[in-house]
């Protein structure tokens, strides 16, 4: 009934913030609402998210509240709370583990990690990574669809971090491959990899974000997060 709506419309008013340089005032994850006045000293930062993806980031001197100027795309409330729970999960794990280097680009999947679920950009050709210290010598890539059993071989070059994915074997988002990657001085490396590919409709980078975390996909969700100002 009403109840269930008036606190509908007050979460489509509220704010995440996901980054901040004024942890004294403000952490990461905190939600805000429309009426909170936000205070922020000299040089402090805050960058929030609203309930419709819209970004806003507010240097000090500040004092007033925060509005969302656009009113597209549409309010939707549990973007900011998926936000908010992400940013704080990935507050306490990044204090608990370090980061892995990560390829120059957010959606070229990385084959050198354990890792299994990527999520790649719509209507991209799906390109695999490996790292430096990987590519100095050719090696031998090996696909296999678990689901047909369907595999395909490619020779990665030397000297060559990415590679893309073989024509002879279509890529079926959401299916399960084994991936091995084979040097000529015999060291290899095995990974499952799940791939999915955005949707086309996701209005802003913070819906696909969530739509992200959603798959699995957290060291890429976490670099579009980190990208966003």
């Amino acid at each position: 009934g009403l109840f269930g709506l008036s606190s509908t419309i007050q979460a489509a008013d509220n704010m995440v913030v996901i980054h901040t340089k004024a942890t004294q005032v403000y952490s990461a994850g905190q939600l805000l609402d429309r009426q909170t006045v936000v205070n922020l000293p000299v040089k402090a930062e805050i960058t929030v998210v609203f309930a419709s993806g819209n970004v806003k980031t507010i240097t000090g001197p500040y004092e007033g509240k925060l509005s969302d100027a656009s009113r597209t795309p549409a309010a939707d409330p549990r973007l900011v709370t998926a936000l908010a729970d992400f940013v704080r999960e990935q507050n306490f794990s990044s204090l608990v583990r370090g980061t892995p280097p990560a390829a120059d680009n957010i959606w070229w999947v990385d084959i050198s990690t354990n890792k299994r679920y990527y999520c790649v950009a719509p209507s991209n050709p799906v390109t695999l990574w490996r790292s430096d210290n990987q590519s100095q010598s050719a090696s031998t890539l090996s696909i296999k669809h678990k689901a047909t059993g369907e595999t395909t071989q490619d020779v990665w070059p030397a000297n060559q971090s990415t590679l893309r994915w073989p024509t002879d074997l279509p890529l079926v988002y959401g299916d399960t491959y084994t991936v091995e990657l084979q040097t000529r001085q015999g060291g290899a490396t095995f990974k499952k990899l799940i791939v999915y590919q955005l949707p086309e409709n996701l209005p802003t980078d913070s819906h696909k974000v969530v739509w992200m975390v959603g798959r699995g996909c957290i060291p890429q969700a976490n670099l579009l997060l980190a990208s966003l100002h």
